[in-house]
C-alpha cells in the first residue's frame, strides 16, 4: 500500500472557483474555511474514492520481490518516478540507478524495467496527480462536493431530511480515473 509523503504545489481548486460554485459574494467568502478545510477535504474524498492522486503529491510504496516488471502502482495518475531503492536486510534503502519506464494507462500506471527488475524488495517513490484539464468531470465533482460541504458544515441536520444526489450520477464524474479493485 502506498503512502503519501507530501503534497506538491498548489491545491487543485482555487478560492475563487469554490466561491463562484457556492454563489458567494466576496464579502461572504471565508478564505480560511474554504482553503483550510473544504478544498483539502474534498480532495481527500476524491482520492479515497478513486485510488488516484488528485492533487500532485509524492508517494512511496514497497514492492515485494514477487512484484515483477510491469506491475501497477497503488496510486492512479502516477506521472513520474522519483527514485527506486533496494531495501536491505537491516531495513535501510540503497538507491539504485536502473532503467525504468512508467506507463500511464488512464486509470492505472505501470512500472516496467526494460533491462530486468532488480532483485529483492524495492522502495518506489513517485509523483501522482490528476490533470483536471484532461479530466474536467473530476473538477466538476470536486466543485459540487465543495459547495455541499460549504452549505452543510455539520454532521447532523436536526429536523431536516437531506437527500443526496444519486451516487451513480456523482460517481460517474470520477470514473475515468478510478483505479479498478485488486485482489
Amino acid at each position: 500500500m502506498a503512502r503519501r509523503i507530501a503534497y506538491i504545489g498548489e491545491p487543485v481548486l482555487s478560492l475563487a472557483q469554490v466561491a463562484y460554485q457556492c454563489r458567494l459574494d466576496p464579502e461572504d467568502t471565508v478564505p480560511e474555511l474554504i482553503e483550510g478545510l473544504i478544498i483539502p477535504g474534498v480532495t481527500a474524498q476524491a482520492e479515497e474514492r478513486t485510488g488516484a492522486g488528485i492533487q500532485l503529491a509524492e508517494y512511496e510504496e514497497e514492492w515485494p520481490a514477487h512484484y515483477g516488471s510491469g506491475h501497477a502502482l497503488d496510486v492512479g495518475q502516477a506521472n513520474a518516478v522519483v527514485s527506486i531503492s533496494q531495501i536491505q536486510g537491516d531495513g535501510s534503502a540503497v538507491e539504485l540507478t536502473v532503467a525504468h519506464n512508467l506507463r500511464n494507462r488512464g486509470r492505472e500506471s505501470f512500472l516496467y524495467f526494460p533491462d530486468g527488475r532488480p532483485d529483492g524488495d524495492l522502495l518506489i517513490r513517485y509523483q501522482a496527480g490528476t490533470d483536471l484539464n484532461i479530466y474536467p468531470s473530476v473538477r466538476t465533482w470536486l466543485l459540487m462536493q465543495a459547495a455541499t460541504a460549504h452549505e452543510n458544515r455539520e454532521t447532523l441536520v436536526v429536523g431536516t431530511i437531506l437527500a443526496e444526489l444519486p451516487s451513480s450520477m456523482l460517481d460517474t464524474l470520477l470514473a475515468p480515473i478510478t483505479v479498478p479493485p485488486r485482489f
